[in-house]
């Protein structure tokens, strides 16, 4: 799945700026580290906190906007990393937002996504109309 202004900003050059989708869009995924995933790339809905940011959220962006303005104009690697990484790194070692919330409070534990029971519910039943009709479909075709 791609959306459209991504396949037209690699064939037309012409697209919105990704600012413009926010939480609405769809994320390719590379599977990195997960153990759980067999497949090299997923989609996913990309977090709503993207255009809701909580506080502590809002407090470590402009940390990270401040360490990365800083480090402005270095240039080469250092430990292995471009040096404004490097820099960023450093700054914000050991340092945690002062707005943070408490780990039960995280909106992803309290609600895992924005659907809901009924959301499945409605699935299901979708599901279950999708299969009533192949099966119906099948015995029409059969010899």
């Amino acid at each position: 799945m791609v959306r459209a202004a991504t396949f037209l900003r690699g064939v037309m050059q012409v697209a919105e700026p990704r600012s413009k989708f926010g939480s609405k869009a769809m994320q390719i995924v590379r599977a990195g580290r997960m153990s759980w995933s067999s497949k090299p790339l997923f989609a996913r809905n990309a977090p709503y906190t993207i255009e809701n940011p909580h506080e502590g959220q809002i407090e470590w962006r402009i940390e990270f906007g401040k360490a990365a303005r800083s480090a402005e104009g270095c240039s080469g690697l250092e430990d292995g990393l471009p040096c404004v990484a490097a820099a960023i790194k450093r700054r914000l070692k050991d340092k945690t937002a002062t707005a943070r919330l408490p780990e039960d409070q995280y909106p992803s534990k309290v609600q895992r996504s924005f659907h809901t029971l009924e959301d499945l519910e409605v699935m299901l039943e979708l599901k279950k109309k999708e299969r009533e009709r192949r099966a119906a479909a099948a015995l029409r075709y059969m010899p």
